[in-house]
């Protein structure tokens, strides 16, 4: 199939598809919509998509930037079109099912709304594209989950953009919060309860702190690390002397 992005007719009818689901959650996606020519227009240059199934976001993820890597990112980052035609054309990733019948959660999961700061970040498949974008080597943490799942960890990361503009931030992540041994974020980390060096409450209190008094765009993950302190001294691969004076 050749990508193709939907108008914003495409948008507001696949809209309705998603609420019809929601009522009537054995019936199928409308597929018809795919090749709309009322609804739809072609991508150029011209991407051929396949019929692919991803079980990670890491999966979407590595697929998404080989097909669409002739495409220019700024302007994929901003194609509400395009994404929303993607959720549909792999529904059957994005969407779960239990025992025959789909469980459709919010729109912005599905339908991509690049200019809302709160749900952008929430639509399944440009997230996966977007956090390989932002962080190619120290993503596993990111990605490890399911293609139709929202994880907590994205949700801590993305909902405070102050943190992705940091350089050295996905590697102090992935040294801070990521459990080899489970391969799982370690626990107890985003919870309600705050708990000493924990990702959805103390980091960014502590980011926030340091930004007052240091370049933070200019420093490595050591020194970044070293800089919040002894409280973070679990962070892997990181000797306690790094945190002595």
């Amino acid at each position: 199939m050749q990508l193709r992005r939907f108008n914003e007719a495409g948008i507001a009818e696949f809209r309705k598809m998603l609420e019809r689901i929601r009522k009537h959650p054995d019936q199928d996606p409308r597929r018809d919509l795919l090749e709309n020519p009322e609804l739809t227009q072609l991508v150029q240059p011209a991407v051929q998509v396949a019929e692919e199934q991803f079980r990670t976001k890491g999966d979407a993820s590595k697929y998404l930037h080989s097909v669409l890597a002739e495409l220019d990112e700024n302007e994929l980052a901003e194609d509400a079109g395009l994404w929303t035609w993607l959720s549909l054309w792999f529904f059957d990733s994005v969407c779960q099912q239990k025992q025959g019948q789909w469980v459709v959660k919010a729109d912005y999961y599905y339908a991509y709304e690049p200019k809302n700061s709160r749900t952008y970040y929430r639509h399944h498949l440009f997230i996966s594209w977007h956090i390989l974008r932002v962080a190619p080597v120290h993503n596993r943490m990111l990605l490890s989950g399911a293609t139709a799942t929202f994880s907590a960890t994205i949700q801590h990361v993305f909902d405070r953009l102050f943190l992705t503009r940091i350089p050295a931030i996905f590697e102090v992540l992935h040294r801070l919060y990521w459990d080899d041994t489970t391969k799982r974020p370690r626990r107890g980390m985003i919870g309600d309860r705050v708990v000493a060096g924990d990702l959805r409450h103390r980091l960014p209190t502590r980011i926030r702190q340091l930004e007052k008094n240091y370049d933070l765009m200019s420093l490595n993950a050591d020194q970044l690390i070293r800089l919040l302190g002894p409280e973070f001294a679990f962070a892997k691969h990181t000797p306690r002397d790094l945190f002595e004076d």
